[in-house]
């Protein structure tokens, strides 16, 4: 039998190219351009991207969910159209955009309970706006931006971290409590269920250390972004629970349990934290600035403090401040607003300084 010609010009190419050599050049470009794709895939993890052109509310908040991987909970009309135009910023970003234009304010909020029933039945009472006896609410409220920020600077409650001072009585209601109030996060829980714990939680960045508080109590969580807008009375909560005080109020809102001061300045510094460096150091001025006010004011008797307030909100200087930073956040708002807004703040510019 004769034997199969051979194409020996094919196999020398073939040869060639599989060079190991070259082979391990061209398997290193391809590790390399496969790190680059997988790392810019990586980066955009958790990064959101909306443009949307009067689009139902409820579109845009399908498409924020999906994007960052969060839950959101909101009283205002999912149907109403709604303008956004982010591209790839982070989560609380782009939260914080979409509730400027619905004219409201958001927080981050943590439903804990003993069980994932028990956490179904508080994020029902949050969305559908019910008030639950059975459940208490710890909320000290987020402020633009869901709290503190700096310029242009968003600060992620999800981040802020918690200092945790130990409670003498070392039930989880306790540190409940004193994580909203070091934080600015909701936190909500069966009115029932307050087991003592073993030892004090470990703290740490706020969605980690609630995560392993109410894991220490044998409880679940899960964490709800709230956004929340003024209705036709001009209200901004919906009733969803009772704080500690027993006063009933909104599930969105911020009851006032035990109040600690103190606690409200470790919430402010380490939001400052939070910041960027450029925006950090002017920050901590003004923090420190307006506490040495308040602590020049309380110190005063009664009838004085509330001249020394009043005196102090009049101020030129404060409320130039407090118009810019009012200005800062119009920026995020629909052009109608930020126009209705902008000649708001001139009014109010030329009657400061027709006063000063």
């Amino acid at each position: 039998m004769g034997q199969k010609p051979c194409n020996s010009g094919s196999k020398l190419a073939f040869h060639s190219y599989m060079n190991p050599t070259r082979f391990r050049i061209l398997l290193g470009v391809a590790v390399v351009l496969f790190g680059i794709l997988a790392w810019h895939w990586i980066s955009g993890w958790g990064l959101v991207t909306v443009h949307a052109d009067e689009q139902p509310l409820a579109k845009i908040i399908r498409s924020i969910e999906r994007q960052g991987g969060i839950q959101i909970v909101t009283n205002a009309d999912l149907a109403a159209p709604v303008s956004m135009d982010v591209d790839r910023v982070p989560v609380a970003e782009a939260v914080d955009v979409l509730t400027a234009r619905l004219d409201g304010d958001w927080s981050v909020g943590y439903v804990a309970g003993p069980a994932k029933t028990d956490v179904a039945a508080g994020l029902a009472a949050l969305k559908e706006g019910k008030r639950d006896e059975n459940f208490v609410r710890f909320g000290f409220g987020g402020g633009f931006g869901g709290g503190m920020g700096g310029g242009d600077s968003v600060v992620d409650i999800r981040r802020v971290s918690w200092k945790v001072s130990p409670s003498d009585d070392q039930q989880l209601q306790s540190y409940l409590d004193q994580f909203a109030q070091k934080t600015g996060a909701m936190a909500m829980a069966p009115e029932a269920w307050n087991p003592t714990l073993a030892k004090t939680p470990d703290g740490g960045r706020a969605a980690a250390a609630i995560r392993g508080l109410v894991r220490s109590a044998n409880g679940q969580v899960q964490e709800v972004f709230l956004i929340r807008v003024r209705d036709d009375e001009g209200d901004r909560t919906a009733d969803a629970g009772r704080d500690r005080s027993g006063r009933a109020d909104g599930g969105f809102g911020g009851g006032r349990g035990n109040f600690h001061p103190e606690w409200m300045e470790e919430r402010a510094q380490a939001r400052i934290e939070q910041l960027p460096a450029e925006d950090r150091a002017q920050a901590k001025k003004d923090f420190d600035d307006m506490r040495a006010t308040w602590q020049k004011i309380r110190s005063l008797p009664e009838a004085e403090r509330r001249a020394a307030m009043e005196k102090l909100f009049n101020d030129p200087a404060v409320q130039e401040r407090m118009m810019e930073r009012q200005m800062s956040r119009d920026a995020k708002r629909s052009p109608e607003k930020r126009a209705e807004r902008f000649r708001q703040y001139i009014q109010r510019k030329q009657q400061i300084k027709a006063s000063s």
